[in-house]
């Protein structure tokens, strides 16, 4: 039998248990060290995404509030603070007689009778350009605390005015106000307008404008001059752009003390579409990570058919935690042109002193007078960060927007404030 020399015994022996051990606890270590390494770039990432995806979400958000807000009250030539003006201190609501809408019956619009326009026909009140709601506990030095996972849909009596059915029926969430804004579109072209009978018109516009009535319509539209504007909802659109119009499904009149005006060879009134818009903050269509669904800024439009008119919502950005307004208000009263030297800034609440989500004449007057809005928006990220909370409550115009009792909760979502001031063009300088 073969003896093997010692040296190579002790060569063949291989690993000792002691040595096994060390080296599995190296490499454990080694293996916690790039698991944290990991973890932590993962965080990093989470944030990172996080503070961009809100960046990026605010600044659309931001842009499409501006760019409609920017357009509230605009009537064509003049804006609607002209043509909803009385003639002289303390004169009847009779004699505001630049605005006509077909949706009034005569009597109505006789009397200046816009009041009629509720319920289901609130998105029509196009004498208002802007109208906000206030969301209780959300005035300046108020605090909120902010939802934890999916929110909720709230009622109407959640903000001051309660909200209009139309409104309520979209399902916004509460802590967020709403506004409401109502315009003409930026483009418009020259039309013809004819009576085909005592109630039924054809609208022709010129023909390199055809755009106006066929492109992304509304089913509203108005014929504006420098005199008055005319606001209808259109029958049916054919494929070269005229408007058929008759007195039947949202219309009660029709050519009311227009025909002086618009039936002019020479000088032709100018089409163009209405809108009514709503922004507010409601349960978003996706889902995050952990299962919930965030909360999103929606933008409704009012859109009109088959006799009716309803609002058509489409989500504009996720991750929005709140949105809060504040209405810059003209020094002149009501029963005077405004100057455009905003003097007072008041919740949507405090514009008037009783505040109804159908103003009379006299309360819409307080609305006209808004030249100026705020804007804060309180936005998150859409999900969670291994990141830990920051320690500063958002203040988003005033109002502290804590996370659970006390500030207490820390869910890891990265928040910012990103706050603005919209001056409402069609206004400061009485157009």
């Amino acid at each position: 039998m073969k003896t093997l020399h010692p040296s190579i015994a002790r060569k063949a022996a291989g690993l000792s248990l002691i040595e096994l051990m060390i080296a599995m606890v190296i490499g454990l270590i080694l293996l916690m060290g790039l698991v944290q390494v990991m973890s932590a770039s993962r965080a990093a990432y989470q944030l990172s995404t996080g503070v961009a995806r809100t960046q990026e979400n605010a600044r659309f958000a931001v842009d499409f509030l501006q760019r409609d807000l920017r357009m509230a009250g605009h009537m064509g030539c003049v804006n609607d603070q002209s043509h909803m003006a009385p003639e002289s201190p303390g004169s009847t609501d009779a004699s505001r007689q630049g605005m006509n809408l077909w949706f009034l019956t005569k009597a109505q619009r006789d009397a200046r009778t816009f009041t009629a326009l509720s319920g289901t026909s609130y998105p029509l009140r196009f004498d208002m350009g802007v109208q906000g709601f206030e969301a209780q506990g959300t005035s300046p030095q108020d605090t909120v605390t902010l939802t934890d996972g999916t929110p909720v849909a709230g009622n109407a009596n959640q903000w001051v005015p309660a909200l209009p059915t139309a409104i309520a029926d979209l399902k916004p969430v509460p802590g967020s106000d709403i506004v409401v804004i109502r315009f003409l579109s930026r483009d418009g072209v020259p039309a013809t307008l004819a009576s085909t009978s005592a109630t039924n018109y054809t609208v022709t516009p010129e023909a390199y404008g055809t755009s106006v009535s066929t492109t992304d319509s509304t089913g509203l539209f108005a014929l504006a001059d420098c005199q008055q504007v005319s606001i209808f909802a259109a029958d049916a659109i054919s494929a070269a752009g005229v408007i058929t119009v008759s007195n039947t499904g949202l219309n009660k009149s029709g050519l009311v003390g227009d025909e002086w005006s618009f039936e002019s060879t020479q000088n032709k009134p100018v089409l163009y579409r209405a809108e009514t818009v709503v922004y507010f903050v409601g349960v978003g269509e996706g889902t995050n990570v952990d299962g919930t669904k965030p909360p999103s800024l929606w933008r409704a439009r009012a859109i009109a058919t088959a006799g009716a008119v309803k609002f058509e919502k489409e989500e504009l950005v996720e991750g929005v935690d709140s949105l809060q307004l504040l209405y810059g208000m003209d020094e002149n009263l009501p029963v005077a042109l405004p100057r455009g030297n905003i003097e007072r800034v008041r919740t949507a609440a405090a514009v008037n002193t009783a505040p109804t989500n159908n103003p009379t004449n006299a309360q819409a007057d307080e609305w006209r007078r808004v030249g100026t809005v705020q804007i804060g928006l309180l936005m998150r990220s859409s999900d969670r960060s291994a990141s830990e909370q920051a320690a500063v409550t958002p203040i988003l115009l005033g109002v502290k927007m804590q996370r659970g009792a006390n500030d207490s909760r820390s869910d890891g979502h990265y928040r910012s404030v990103y706050e603005t001031t919209v001056v409402m063009r069609n206004r400061l300088f009485g157009n």
